[in-house]
């Protein structure tokens, strides 16, 4: 497997900035590491928060704990979600990611040609 191969990979199935780091392109590899950091915790953030209200609301609930009534109070914190911010911050995350791999295979096709 030559190193174009290995970098599309570090990149793809990894993290952002594996393949740089393992390039040895140190400040490339951190760049890309924070911009695809950045809106990965914020939708866990989200998620996270999102998930305790509705653990919250099931706990002072009191009653029977059932999948109907969960998935209304699943249904009810969705829909006073604001999505906006989480579908920018998907969008950030995968254009980051797709940049970050397209870069990684013309740096190793780069450093191959040399």
């Amino acid at each position: 497997m030559n190193n174009t191969v290995k970098a599309g990979l570090l990149s793809a199935f990894v993290f952002p900035g594996s393949a740089h780091w393992w390039l040895k392109n140190r400040i490339a590899a951190v760049i890309y590491a924070l911009a695809a950091a950045l809106p990965l915790y914020y939708i866990i953030d989200v998620t996270m928060t999102q998930t305790q209200l509705i653990v919250d609301k099931v706990l002072m609930s009191g009653g029977q704990i059932d999948f109907l009534s969960i998935n209304e109070l699943v249904a009810q914190q969705m829909a006073s979600l604001d999505t906006q911010g989480i579908r920018l911050a998907t969008v950030t995350l995968l254009c980051v990611w797709l940049v970050n791999i397209l870069d990684a295979i013309r740096l190793a096709r780069k450093r191959e040609y040399e």
